[in-house]
């Protein structure tokens, strides 16, 4: 069941509809994080080279990982607002992204806990 104080109330990236329900707080809190990234992402396109790298690092090698390799790396050809579009949609493919993200940056929880209480 989602509560009113599940609910974003934060404005969107040009042209991204945001998720506005939430199974709990953690599937929240993860959304945010990911908006906080996309954020990031649009400010600094030369972190999608930092994500392309962890990838290559850590994922490429590793054959149970071979479908978010092959999913990230099809996602990272794309302009970075389509891929923002497509990390913040909420569908499969976004939760899919979300769930499975490369570190392009590390948020620190301060950030990501006052973007709850201004979201709320």
């Amino acid at each position: 069941m989602v509560t009113r104080s599940q609910k974003l109330h934060l404005s969107a990236p040009v042209g991204v509809e945001l998720k506005q329900e939430f199974r709990d707080a953690h599937e929240r809190r993860a959304y945010l994080r990911a908006y906080l990234l996309a954020q990031r992402l649009v400010e600094n396109p030369a972190l999608l080279a930092r994500g392309h790298a962890f990838l290559d690092r850590f994922v490429k090698k590793d054959p149970r990982q071979r479908q978010i390799y092959a999913m990230w790396s099809d996602a990272l050809t794309l302009p970075v607002n389509k891929l923002v579009t497509a990390l913040l949609a909420d569908d499969a493919r976004g939760a899919a992204l979300r769930e499975t993200a490369p570190v392009f940056v590390v948020i620190p929880a301060a950030e990501i806990r006052a973007l709850e209480k201004s979201a709320a």
